[in-house]
């Protein structure tokens, strides 16, 4: 008995589309993977530089600080009060709020400290808590109460592929994570050339080319600032005496001018910012 020829099915327009859509998703999901990494390995990165920073720089500009609260202190005097760092014995413990008796506004902002991006442990997860913020913020404006019910508890729209398993309705699916994607692309390159363009970035690439001619620009940074350090010591100990005889001002300026002629510049700068930022890290 013969054979019977095979039917060779033809795709058709939408399923190669279909086809087309998931290739280019793949393809991007893949790019935004290796950015994730980038972003992350750059973090990283930064995260370990301003450590040696802050346990070489950051502690001495916090003492520095300090001296320097002290003098100000000797002018203008303040009374400690504290009762006012005292816990309320009143005040009720902390409890997971029943959504079923949140009013809308309050739980939306319950569901905001769940899925917030600063809580976020890596690139992936701040992405995709960015995702659900959006998400939450939509269903707030158009008053739907439920599904922010169902992602207090857990619900995450962002993986709902929906009901409707039509081929323009995957295609729409598709398209709409396509753009995301995209997004998403673009986001982590915008924040790894702001981390790049970072002062505690620049005071790393500083302190690299330093140690190419066999200079710790750390230390040196350290050094100008101990003898600040020094300077704010004994202001603070000639105010006091002057306080005490009732004597004109101290003029550090004298001080200041001899620190300067005889410290070697750092590289002209220990940025104020980074400054800043390292007196509240501890």
């Amino acid at each position: 008995m013969p054979r019977r020829a095979a039917i060779a099915r033809q795709p058709k327009p939408e399923d190669a589309e279909l086809f087309r859509r998931r290739a280019e998703l793949a393809s991007l999901r893949a790019a935004l993977a290796t950015r994730e990494a980038d972003l992350d390995h750059l973090r990283a990165q930064l995260n370990s530089f301003e450590g040696r920073y802050i346990r070489q720089v950051g502690v001495l500009y916090i003492q520095l600080d300090e001296w320097e609260d002290r003098v100000a202190e000797l002018h203008n005097p303040t009374q400690p009060q504290p009762e006012a760092l005292e816990p309320d014995p009143q005040a009720e413990p902390d409890t997971e709020p029943d959504p079923a008796a949140l009013d809308l506004k309050s739980l939306f902002r319950e569901v905001a400290k769940r899925i917030h991006p600063d809580r976020a442990k890596n690139a992936h997860d701040e992405l995709h808590r960015n995702h659900l913020m959006s998400q939450a913020n939509a269903a707030f404006l158009r008053n739907d109460a439920d599904l922010l019910h169902r992602m207090f508890n857990g619900y995450d729209p962002s993986t709902d592929a929906g009901d409707d398993p039509t081929p323009a309705a995957q295609l729409a699916r598709l398209t709409e994570q396509i753009a995301q994607t995209h997004d998403d692309i673009a986001t982590i390159d915008l924040e790894i050339e702001a981390l790049a363009a970072s002062e505690m970035a620049d005071l790393r690439d500083r302190t690299k080319i330093a140690a190419l001619d066999g200079r710790d620009l750390l230390a040196e940074l350290a050094a100008r600032v101990k003898g600040s350090i020094g300077i704010a010591m004994r202001r603070y100990e000639l105010e006091l005496g002057r306080i005490r005889r009732k004597q004109p001002a101290f003029n550090p300026e004298p001080l200041l001018t001899a620190e300067r002629s005889t410290a070697k510049p750092a590289e002209n700068s220990s940025p104020r910012a980074i400054r800043s930022n390292s007196r509240h890290m501890n």
